[in-house]
């Protein structure tokens, strides 16, 4: 029988295999984030334009952060559940429960941690801008542009929501996964 969570747990959670999830779920936002960033920059003004053009330009992002979000928090939910201590002494319901609870913490701790980040980020650009253009301060926003910051800001809202479905999904699937002691060393290995 398979000892009970120990020498790990602060309140019944076991947080270093939560902060392993969601260190890796930050580090390949961070990565998928560069990515992005380098094809932004090699367009030319890729938000500005006409219309079609420019609308494309946002959706196209829009995408690219969904795919970022969903990406990082399937990983990081699926180390958290994955790693995550057995307990053969609970039910399949109990267990599954435990793995998705894992999965969510996991995903929150990242998704708190790229708010912080891109939080400070933003702050030091808006100094920046604000002490170098002080003439530009009473620019004020389209109604288009105001429109299209809501509805990105609601997009941005939902793909995090969603995010954190996708790792509790995955948190269980990677329960499930160490329970049956599932075996990738066929279909997935770095051995010969």
């Amino acid at each position: 029988m398979t000892k009970p969570e120990t020498n790990t747990n602060i309140g019944g959670m076991q947080w270093s295999v939560i902060f392993a999830g969601a260190f890796v779920a930050f580090a390949l936002s961070i990565v998928l984030m560069q990515f992005g960033s380098i094809i932004g920059l090699s367009m030319d003004s890729p938000l500005m334009g006409e219309g079609y053009i420019a609308s494309w330009g946002i959706i196209a992002t829009g995408i690219w952060l969904l795919w970022i979000q969903l990406l990082a928090s399937l990983s990081g939910g699926y180390i958290a559940g994955s790693m995550r201590t057995a307990t053969p002494q609970y039910k399949n319901h109990e267990n599954e429960m435990r793995d998705g609870i894992y999965g969510l913490t996991s995903w929150a701790v990242s998704t708190v941690g790229v708010f912080v980040a891109v939080s400070l980020m933003a702050a030091g650009a808006a100094y920046i801008e604000v002490h170098t253009e002080a003439e530009n301060m009473n620019m004020v926003l389209s109604d288009e542009e105001q429109n299209t910051a809501i509805i990105f800001a609601f997009v941005a809202g939902a793909t995090s929501l969603l995010s954190g479905v996708a790792a509790w999904w995955a948190a269980v699937m990677g329960g499930e996964h160490r329970d049956k002691k599932t075996n990738f060393g066929t279909s997935f290995s770095f051995k010969s």
